[in-house]
Formats: structure tokens, C-alpha cells, sequence
């Protein structure tokens, strides 16, 4: 197909890496007050792309990718040859000042390659950058150095993120449907809901806090985000049911997740060594001893005082820990007795596999309450089509969105259609489109791409909209014009694209054809191209703070 009037036929193409580091077209004067005005950004129809596409990756699957919203930044994640990283780039100094050479700042690996890497995000001020894995692992990361900052293990895989406007909280999305709200940097647990039948494709929030949330099950939500005040006395966890007990997910003096069975029966709490060990226990300096019952008899295990156990917010402070590998069921970490089951009720949600543990009585007399970001729905708008993404504008006014009639799910199916290289039809809902964002009226959809539409960036001004599907294709859209102003292709699906917060750029991230000898390079995986517009003008966000929706 040959490209449309401003696009560019990336597929093939060798040579493109450094022939030009920014987008061109804007007189001195626009560029000068865009660089003046606060949270400057363009507005105005899109004519289309402009100058060449800046590669900054040929060889790896680019998973996801995110603009800084302020410090110049741009971040993806890719599969590199023995792990997931997060590769973060710095752009040019400024709006006014030249094109400079995109940078790599780091590349820290971040998970082991059987765990895709779907989500990434920067908080406000451009100095963090959050991941989240299949593996149900969050994690911070400078994005100057790429030092790891935070980390946290859930319970369920994880697709996606986005960091709320005040930069002290972040949402993540399971595949599960889960949405939970985590501090930042400290990734403390503040609220939680399951908005979704499945997986979370997209979390993105408006200015005022606005949470919206996207799923497969053809629903975008949005939901307010509060700050609140509670009392940590009930969390909502997952459990199992291993070797005739239910087991449960916690942690003990801040360590790594452990698998708990529960048993009222036991007259102790108790952790495997390796349990104890990596939750910094030294068990051999224990002192104590306690007898445990176990399969075999009674064992006289070492005994740690006064730890703490906690679920989510819900915490339990002064529990001794037995350490003892013959007293665990088998499948577990750890045995939750007596001292455990004489604090917390628990009752077993079978339809969400959830325990809900609440602590008898209620929170100990003198328990500090947490502040924390709720969550609390508010719309739901629903589809006939999967959701697979959502952006929102700078005023939180329209949402971008892409649509599939299939769900975007890579099987065998896909690969031997791609691999005999039929074409997937095109679809009423194969499609990109301007939502607004009070109502879900969809205000404008564009049914160009066929197959499944991967990404849908809305432009700062809500006025255009960039998609990207795995028909290999990105298109460039402004309202009242039915068909694209721009055209990209590439090498293989498109995952992701994203306007950056000024107009003036869309990064893309695409897998390319992997090769394994020579050079390696193969296809634009990860690009930056500029954004022409007819007649532009600049706009500001908002100054004033957002509200505690």
C-alpha cells in the first residue's frame, strides 16, 4: 500500500537512525511561545507527518512506550536477548532551542523474559518510570539513572499503568480485572476495585484525577479518585486451595510475598527457613524455641518474636514466627495458626477467589488511619467491541480509543494467518476513535485499519488521533477529515503509540522481525516522528492544581 499524503514507508527502510532529531515546520515564532506557555502545547487540525522518523530501536519487540509529561523523556519496554528492560531517552533541551540527539539515559533489566512487560508510564515530573509484568511486579525506576526505586509483588498479572496527576499515586490493571491505586514511591496499597471482566488493556487519567479505565470486555470506565482517610481493619485477597487447605498471599516484616495456608488448627505461625530468610529473619541467631505439631510428630522449632504480617493496608504487628520446613503443608510458605485465625476473620468469596480478612474488633485503639487515593466508579460506558486503549486530552475532555472486533489476543490463529499472510478484514469496529469523555458518545471513528487496532493516542487538543494496529500501520486522523493525513508502516504489529504532551511528536513501538546474526538491526521498532499541523496555534493546561475528584 502505498503511503498517504505526509506518511512515510518505515518497513525496509535501512538508513533512517539520525537523520533527523525532531519535527520540523514550526516558525520561530510558534516555537518561542510554545517554549514560553507553561504545559504548552499545539492545537489545530494535523496536515499530517513531518520530516523524518528518528529510530531508536530496530532489533527487539517494543512492547510499550510513554512520553514524559514534563523533563523531555521518552520510555519503552522491550525484550532483549535474555530479559525485559526499560529503555528511557532523552529528547531535546527544549521547544525553542535545537533539535538535538535523542540520548539513552537507561536501560536497567527488569524481568525475566517468560513475563511480558505491558505497561509503562512516568510520573508527572518525568523523574520516575513505573513498569508492571505479567509477573504481578511493579516497579520504580530513576529515570536519569535507571536505579530501581520501588518494588512491589501482587497478586496477579499486570498489564498496565498510569501515574496520577499529583505524582504521589499510581493505578495498575491485572489481567484479572483489577484495579488497584499503590503510592508513590513507597508502592503502599491505598484502594481497590475490580472494574473489569478481564483483562485491564489501558488506565489513563485526566487532569482533575479522573481515573479511566479500559477493558476486553468492551467497557471504559471512569471512576474518581479521592483522597480519603480509612481505618486498615479489612483487606481482600487472593487464595487457592492447595493440599485440602486455603492458602493466601501476605508478607512478613515488609519481605517478599509468601504463601500462607490457613489452619486454625495450628497453635502457631509458622515459615519455611527460605520464607523466614527472605523476609530478613536470621534464623540462625534465633534463641527462642517453640513445639510445633507437624505430619511427623512434634518438632521444637527456633521461634522469632514480635514480627509483623501484613495483607495489602491490613497489618498485624507483634506475632512470634516458628521457623520450621517439616511443619508446612506442602505447596506453601508458611502455616497460619491460632494466634492468626484469634485476630482475623475470614470469609471466602468463591466467585472472585478472594479471602476477605477482617480484623476482630476492629483496628487496635491508636491505629493511625491511612490517607489514600480511593477509587470510586462513576461512569460506564459500554461497547460492541473490545477496548483496547485509551488516552485522554489535556483537558479531559475526549478520550481517544481503539477498538477490535476480536480481542487482542496473539494465538495460533493469528501467526498462521500472518504467516500466510492473509489479510484480517476491516470492521465497523476495527477501528480508532474521538469519545467524549462525559458521556462515551463517540464522536468521530476512523474504520481504516484491518484487523485489530492496538493503540489510539489522542492529541493534546483532542482534535486528531494517531492508531496503530497489527496490520502494521499507523495512521494519522484529524476531526472533519475521513481520511487519514498521515501513514507509517512498519515491519510487524504495532503496540503502542502516544502523542507527546506538546503535539509536536508520536512515538511508536512496534515488534520488528527479529534477526540473530550480523548487526541484528532489522525494521523500526521504536520511533519518533514529528507532527505537522495546518495552522498552528498554542494552548496551556490548566494551572491550577487538580481536584481531589
Amino acid at each position: 500500500m502505498s503511503p498517504r499524503a505526509g506518511g512515510f514507508l518505515l518497513a525496509g527502510v535501512l538508513g533512517l537512525t539520525g537523520c533527523a532529531h525532531g519535527p520540523t515546520g514550526l516558525t520561530p515564532d510558534t516555537l518561542t511561545r510554545l517554549s514560553s506557555t507553561p504545559g504548552g502545547y499545539l492545537s489545530g487540525p494535523v496536515a499530517g507527518f513531518d520530516g523524518a522518523p528518528t529510530v531508536l530501536n530496530r532489533k527487539d519487540f517494543i512492547w510499550a512506550l510513554d512520553f514524559a509529561p514534563r523533563g523531555g523523556r521518552v520510555a519503552y519496554t522491550r525484550l532483549g536477548l535474555k530479559a525485559y528492560h526499560v529503555s528511557v531517552w532523552g529528547l531535546d533541551a527544549g521547544a525553542a532551542k535545537p533539535a538535538e540527539a535523542p540520548v539513552l539515559l537507561a536501560d536497567p533489566e527488569v524481568n525475566a523474559q517468560q513475563f511480558d512487560l505491558e505497561g509503562v508510564a512516568f510520573s508527572p515530573d518525568g523523574a520516575l518510570v513505573a513498569t508492571v509484568s505479567r509477573s504481578g511486579a511493579v516497579q520504580l525506576f530513576d529515570a536519569a539513572t535507571g536505579a530501581r526505586k520501588g518494588a512491589l509483588a501482587t497478586e496477579e498479572p499486570l498489564v498496565s499503568v498510569a501515574f496520577h496527576p499529583d505524582g504521589r499515586w499510581l493505578a495498575v490493571g491485572s489481567a484479572q480485572g483489577l484495579v488497584s491505586v499503590l503510592s508513590a514511591p513507597g508502592l503502599a496499597f491505598g484502594a481497590e476495585a475490580r472494574l473489569h471482566a478481564g483483562p485491564v488493556s489501558a488506565l489513563s487519567f485526566g487532569p482533575d484525577g479522573t481515573l479511566y479505565s479500559g477493558g476486553w470486555d468492551g467497557h471504559v470506565r471512569a471512576s474518581d479518585t479521592p483522597e480519603q482517610s480509612f481505618t486498615p481493619d479489612v483487606a481482600r485477597t487472593h487464595f487457592e486451595r492447595r493440599s485440602g487447605f486455603a492458602v493466601v498471599q501476605g508478607s512478613v516484616d515488609g519481605g517478599p510475598p509468601v504463601v500462607l495456608a490457613l489452619d486454625s488448627r495450628s497453635p502457631v505461625v509458622v515459615l519455611t527457613t527460605a520464607a523466614a530468610t527472605a523476609s530478613g529473619i536470621d534464623v540462625a541467631f534465633l534463641k527462642d524455641t517453640v513445639t510445633v505439631p507437624g505430619a511427623l510428630g512434634t518438632t521444637v522449632a527456633r521461634l522469632a518474636r514480635g514480627r509483623t504480617l501484613r495483607f495489602k493496608a491490613l497489618t498485624l504487628s507483634g506475632l512470634d514466627v516458628a521457623v520450621c520446613d517439616a511443619c508446612v503443608p506442602q505447596g506453601s510458605q508458611g502455616l497460619l495458626g491460632v494466634p492468626f485465625s484469634e485476630r482475623v476473620d475470614t470469609v471466602f468469596d468463591e466467585t472472585t477467589a478472594e479471602a476477605i480478612l477482617t480484623l476482630k474488633g476492629g483496628a487496635p485503639e491508636g491505629t493511625a488511619p491511612v490517607v489514600a487515593r480511593g477509587l470510586k466508579p462513576r461512569s460506564d460506558f459500554t461497547f460492541p467491541a473490545h477496548v483496547n486503549d485509551v488516552t485522554v486530552d489535556a483537558r479531559g475532555q475526549r478520550l481517544g480509543v481503539a477498538f477490535s472486533e476480536e480481542p487482542a489476543e496473539r494465538n495460533r490463529k493469528v501467526y498462521e494467518r500472518e504467516r500466510k499472510g492473509i489479510e484480517e478484514p476491516q470492521g465497523p469496529w476495527n477501528a480508532g476513535a474521538l469519545v467524549d469523555a462525559g458521556s462515551g458518545k463517540v464522536l468521530r471513528k476512523w474504520e481504516v485499519h484491518h484487523g485489530v487496532v492496538a493503540s489510539a493516542a489522542i492529541s493534546p487538543d483532542g482534535r486528531s488521533l494517531a492508531s496503530g494496529g497489527w496490520d502494521k500501520r499507523v495512521y494519522l486522523f484529524t476531526e472533519g477529515e475521513p481520511q487519514p493525513r498521515g501513514e507509517l508502516e512498519f515491519g510487524w504489529s504495532v503496540r503502542r503509540v502516544r502523542f507527546a504532551p506538546d503535539g509536536r511528536r508520536v512515538g511508536v513501538a512496534a515488534w520488528t522481525p527479529q534477526k540473530a546474526t550480523g548487526s541484528q538491526e532489522s525494521d523500526p521498532a521504536a520511533v519518533l516522528v514529528g507532527v505537522r499541523y495546518a495552522s498552528p496555534a498554542v494552548e496551556a493546561r490548566g494551572a491550577q492544581a487538580p481536584s481531589a475528584q
